[in-house]
């Protein structure tokens, strides 16, 4: 199309350099208008027990100054907050806030805002003590220290004085296979943990956190699988989260994990009868059993021999033995010890407990169910520990296990991945590659191995002052299970503008009836409804699993194609946790949040490589998540910043860092194109990449560690692309990859035949970051250039509406054009339709008999492969049916 300059294009690049698609228009009006306030619901409702939550809260452009004092209200009074600025706009206001408090199960919605002064601290602050060889956390209600060297994180937990728990480390088992084939044999290895570092990164008043990184070391003196763990403490609890990481840097064809977890020893302090076990089990139901159980089924063996029992499953205090007859003490001397008890989730549908009197003797099935709720206790009546093991059947295989109960101390152990089960084994679904043709999967020699790939874990410890009561035990899985979050309402996510351009539910849009407005929301509760429903019915759950969704789907099998090549798990392909966030944002549903959680914990960690020669890349699509092809946009900032932000999730932080310091040189070694378009030409350390996914993914990592840290380097080097880019002219329509300096940043033309500018340019959130970079960094050549990019694919012969509709409003919006007005609209319209039916259909099409394997639902299409059914394309559908009545909005010059 030629560029010919109409007015409104002219006002907007003569008065609003650069900044593009009437994007800074609403930015100030919603800078002027927002009160500096924000008022906060709780995701899953106010916690059940008292618990330290953290979370963030955006502001609008210039509202929040860098000195205000952020204060958060429970009604009218001030509560004790600690606060910390996460993100800033260009123009140094704060753009996103951190804040944290003890939320007690009293405590109602919040409000958070400006104050002339401080908030109150809380009655008895945090307060942390650092020496050379350790860390001493004390909150008021307890006292824990941390080691700083050794294999022991955590050298003890104290309440009231007593020590209820200590020597808390990490555990791995592997199993050595190497003389397996020839001999038959395979032996076991132990490891702990051997800590390096360890960093305090916030001291109070009210919260404190550390991180403690090292990694596992054998008796061979092997040392390998890099940890993480932080564990977070809050003034006034007697409890600490615990968030676990680890990177595999094995062999997988070698080295089979038969177990990882988290172990502590649990001195007691009373005897063997009022020493307890607890274990949360199917929904509110505890199994609650003393080591020595008083034989209330034998009333004549003791006085009240029935009512001690009962009082043993309450935790409460039975006498000493001293105070028992002589009979009695008999007759409790000639009743079994139970020393070792577990409880085992071995499928997402089964959980057994076990127990024993001794190694040297058998183990009891004691009983089974379904789901466990993650939380166990070991202690006495004067204390002990409890942990609860978030996602713990949805991450099976897990397990607790406590042993020596009988003695003067026992263990409890949180098994992550439990021993019980058959190893972890990471090698790749087959021997050989499959091609691209027939299975859609770019396999390469060397490139389908586990190695640098993540995990991720949450853990709660409760240093107990007592046995807990069996609705404690309940409360404690419900905290673990949904971990309290104050979120704003989505109408101040959406006036803020600081995540990405998307409408809230209802949105009025020019051109659009209120009919097809809310057939396009119902049609999208009816897709996660559909997906969420998947996960369940097709158990996608596991390990390494949980979080992802299958890509395609095979109509004739009535199955996902688990099986073949990169139609198995879908990952980050087109987006779908993109989908997910946005939904959430528009919604304020505790069921969305968890789904995209769930889904950013593994695409961050699984789908990516922390380390080695892939490092800062993640994989594509496959039936191994490391199994496809390496790519920057994998683990792109832009997908990864909504958790990070609205919950100020660490780890999350340290990964949005992570591939600044690697990504470019893994780039420059596999180089992206290197199979279609190899450039013997441009050498490393340079790289021959695409604009989209793989320049936009860096931007995307810049654009966020400079709202992070405000350091310009990072605005610079997305600057130094983005002038390179609108130098380019016409060039830029015609090619699709450009040689990158990783030394300068900047990008030139190197000539790629073949190699037209492609969808690519915009299903992996490129157009969300390109409108990003423009709102926060004028460059008018650059805001004309993609402009004219994306007029140019408004004149395809043949409609691509995986992006189509979105990216034809941003062209109206960028030339003034009502003829693409109409054209997005149509576009619009024809996504909420298959033929005379809706997209996402209210009664899906059921599925039964011996023809299947199990009962199916499938919400049928009119192609071979079911687009109605394949992850990638309703994940775009769905992105565009949010997005495009903003843009719609923003032509007609109403506000978002």
């Amino acid at each position: 199309m030629e560029y010919r300059p109409t007015r409104r294009r002219l006002l907007e690049h003569s008065a609003l350099a650069g900044v593009g698609l009437v994007l800074a228009p609403h930015l100030a009006r919603a800078a002027r208008a927002a009160a500096p306030s924000a008022r906060l619901t709780w995701l899953a409702g106010t916690p059940p027990l008292p618990t330290g939550t953290a979370w963030g809260v955006p502001w609008p452009r210039g509202t929040v100054r860098r000195s205000d004092r952020v204060i958060v209200r429970n009604g009218e009074a001030a509560i004790p907050a600690q606060t910390w600025p996460m993100a800033y706009w260009p123009d140094g206001s704060v753009k996103w806030t951190g804040l944290a408090v003890a939320a007690t199960s009293d405590i109602g919605d919040l409000t958070v805002g400006i104050g002339h002064q401080s908030g109150p601290h809380p009655a008895t602050p945090l307060v942390v003590e650092q020496n050379a060889q350790t860390v001493i956390i004390r909150t008021g209600a307890l006292t824990a220290t941390i080691d700083r060297t050794g294999d022991t994180l955590v050298r003890s937990l104290i309440v009231d004085g007593r020590e209820v728990a200590r020597d808390g480390r990490l555990v791995v088992l592997r199993e050595d296979r190497s003389r397996e084939p020839a001999e038959g044999v395979v032996r076991e290895e132990r490891f702990v943990s051997r800590i390096t570092r360890v960093t305090v990164e916030q001291a109070g008043p009210v919260r404190s956190v550390v991180h403690i990184e090292g990694t596992h070391s054998g008796a061979g003196g092997r040392s390998w699988l890099p940890f993480s763990v932080r564990l977070y403490f809050t003034a006034g609890l007697g409890s600490a989260r615990m968030v676990h990481s680890f990177v595999f840097d094995g062999d997988q064809k070698t080295d089979f994990i038969k177990g990882i977890g988290v172990r502590f020893a649990v001195p007691f302090r009373d005897e063997t009868h009022n020493r307890h076990v607890r274990f949360a089990t199917d929904g509110d139901h505890v199994f609650a059993e003393p080591v020595v159980m008083i034989p209330g089924y034998r009333p004549s063996a003791m006085k009240d021999a029935a009512a001690g029992e009962r009082a043993q499953l309450l935790g409460q205090r039975l006498p000493a033995l001293a105070q028992f007859t002589e009979k009695e003490r008999a007759n409790l001397a000639s009743t079994a010890v139970w020393e070792d008890f577990k409880l085992s989730q071995l499928s997402a549908d089964g959980w057994d407990i076990h127990k024993r009197t001794n190694a040297a003797s058998a183990w009891l099935q004691v009983t089974g169910g379904q789901r466990a709720g993650g939380v166990a206790f070991l202690g006495d009546v004067s204390g002990g520990l409890a942990i609860g093991q978030r996602d713990f059947w949805q991450k099976y295989p897990a397990a607790f296990e406590i042993l020596g109960a009988a003695g003067d101390a026992g263990t409890l152990t949180a098994w992550l991945w439990s021993p019980d089960a058959v190893a972890m084994d990471l090698r790749h679904y087959d021997t050989k590659g499959h091609g691209l043709t027939v299975t859609y999967e770019d396999y390469e020699e060397g490139h389908a191995d586990a190695y640098g790939c993540a995990n991720t874990s949450e853990l709660m410890l409760w240093a107990c002052a007592d046995t807990p009561a069996p609705d404690t035990i309940d409360a404690m899985r419900r905290v673990t299970h949904n971990p309290p979050l104050p979120i704003c309402a989505p109408e101040h996510y959406h006036a803020t503008e600081t995540l990405g351009y998307w409408s809230l539910p209802g949105t009025a849009a020019p051109g659009l009836t209120a009919a097809e407005i809310a057939s396009a929301d119902t049609q999208l509760d009816r897709a996660f409804g559909f997906y969420s429903g998947e996960v369940e019915r097709r158990r996608w759950y596991g390990f390494w699993d949980y979080g992802d969704y299958r890509r395609t789907y095979d109509p004739i099998r009535h199955q996902w194609m688990y099986d073949i090549g990169g139609h198995g798990w879908n990952e980050t392909e087109l987006m779908p946790n993109v989908w997910l966030w946005f939904a959430f944002l528009r919604s304020g549903r505790a069921d969305i949040f968890r789904a995209a959680e769930a889904m950013t914990r593994n695409n961050n960690e699984v789908d990516v490589h922390h380390i080695g020669p892939f490092a800062g890349l993640g994989s594509r699509h496959n039936v191994s998540h490391w199994g496809d092809a390496k790519e920057a946009r994998i683990n792109e900032a832009f997908i990864k910043r909504f958790f990070y932000y609205l919950t100020t999730d660490e780890r999350t932080g340290d990964l949005l860092r992570e591939p600044l310091a690697t990504v470019e040189a893994s780039i420059a070694r596999n180089p992206p194109l290197r199979k279609i378009a190899p450039r013997p030409d441009v050498p490393a350390p340079q790289a021959f990449l695409r604009v989209g996914p793989d320049w936009l993914a860096l931007a995307s990592n810049w654009l966020v560690e400079w709202e992070r840290t405000g350091d310009t380097r990072y605005r610079d080097y997305c600057l130094t692309g983005m002038r390179d880019i609108g130098a380019m002219g016409d060039t830029f329509l015609k090619d699709d990859a450009f040689a990158f300096d990783p030394a300068t940043k900047h990008l030139r033309s190197v000539g790629a035949p073949n190699q037209k500018p492609s969808q690519f340019l915009f299903l992996f959130a490129g157009d969300q970051i390109a409108v990003e970079l423009q709102a926060l960094i004028p460059c008018p050549p650059f805001t004309q250039a993609w402009g004219r990019l994306c007029e140019q694919f408004t004149q395809g012969k043949r409609a691509n509406w995986y992006f189509e509709p979105r990216i034809t409003a941003y062209a109206a919006n960028f030339n003034g054009s009502a003829e693409l007005e109409a054209k997005a609209l149509a576009l619009y319209r024809a996504l909420l339709k298959f033929g005379d039916a809706d997209y996402f259909r209210a009664t899906p099409e059921r599925f039964t008999g011996p023809s299947t394997v199990q009962e199916t639902l499938e919400n049928p299409g009119t192609s071979t492969f079911t687009p109605a059914l394949a992850i990638p394309e309703v994940s775009q559908w769905a992105i565009n049916l949010i997005t495009v009545p903003v843009l719609l909005r923003k032509f007609a010059g109403t506000s978002g």
